[in-house]
């Protein structure tokens, strides 16, 4: 059997088998307990993902009813963004001996668990996210997969904004930019402030003074007509000038892809790939 598909619920199974192409399938499980932290979580909890604990049994007995289906495991992802690395190592743990157990329970000739990803990136500090898993091989014959894109593609991507305008309004600063949450919307989704550094820029083609800041908080804003666009709030700059660039650092995961673009059709971000 050549593809392997993660089967959400009992009425995706019926449809997977309905296409008549042998596949091997692992069943996503929303487990009971969990607690891991993170800002997302995704199973423990009441959410539209995987099968309910308590209905894996009849899923099981469907699969086995089913000539093109061959289950071989389970994907168990739990939480999003996760920091405490001795917390996710104890439920990759915990999440291997369930898939054994479970297995061994219902008949499941395991060979794959998919544990997801949570690795966290820490955006407004510097913890570093280590997995302290080498002394934890997996048992015989079984695959244990990770799912790693935030954690591998965060740190490879950077959003450059240019400051359009420095106003003072109601007592704060605000710089706005050539861009906002149409480009990188995830400061905005998850509600934190996500630091920049300011790139000077030495050349000035207007006739007028430059606006400049120095030794002030300012909040970078985007140039969309809601006050919700802001992807920083509060940074002390010691220096800032209109014409500067603001660059935002861990932007290449969640960034561009989740924004909403065409909002108010203004134009997309010129992609550097290095």
């Amino acid at each position: 059997m050549g593809a392997l598909i993660h089967v959400e619920s009992v009425l995706e199974l019926r449809r997977l088998a309905l296409l008549g192409t042998p596949v091997r399938v692992a069943l996503r499980v929303n487990r009971a307990g969990g607690g891991l932290p993170g800002t997302h979580q995704m199973a423990g909890v009441a959410t539209p993902f995987g099968i309910d604990e308590t209905e894996l049994p009849a899923a099981v007995a469907l699969a086995a009813t089913l000539p093109t289906v061959r289950l071989v495991g389970f994907h168990l992802h739990a939480v999003s963004n996760n920091l405490d690395s001795a917390a996710h190592a104890a439920f990759v743990d915990g999440a291997v001996r369930w898939s054994v157990a479970t297995a061994a329970r219902l008949g499941v000739p395991l060979s794959y668990v998919n544990v997801g990803g949570g690795f966290g990136v820490d955006y407004v500090g510097n913890r570093v996210f280590e997995l302290p898993l080498r002394a934890r091989p997996a048992p015989a014959g079984v695959q244990l997969v990770f799912e790693l894109g935030r954690y591998l593609a965060a740190g490879a991507g950077w959003y450059a904004a240019e400051v359009l305008d420095l106003k003072r309004v109601h007592g704060r600063w605000f710089a706005v930019l050539r861009g906002g949450t149409h480009h990188f919307r995830l400061p905005a989704a998850w509600g934190y402030s996500h630091p920049f550094t300011v790139l000077p820029v030495s050349s000035w083609a207007y006739p007028f003074p430059r606006p400049t800041v120095e030794g002030v908080e300012v909040d970078a804003a985007g140039e969309l007509c809601t006050p919700r666009d802001v992807l920083t709030r509060g940074q002390r700059v010691d220096r800032l000038r209109v014409g500067d660039v603001l660059v935002f650092g861990a932007a290449g995961a969640y960034g561009w892809d989740i924004s909403h673009h065409e909002f108010l059709r203004h134009p997309h971000p010129q992609t550097l790939v290095l």
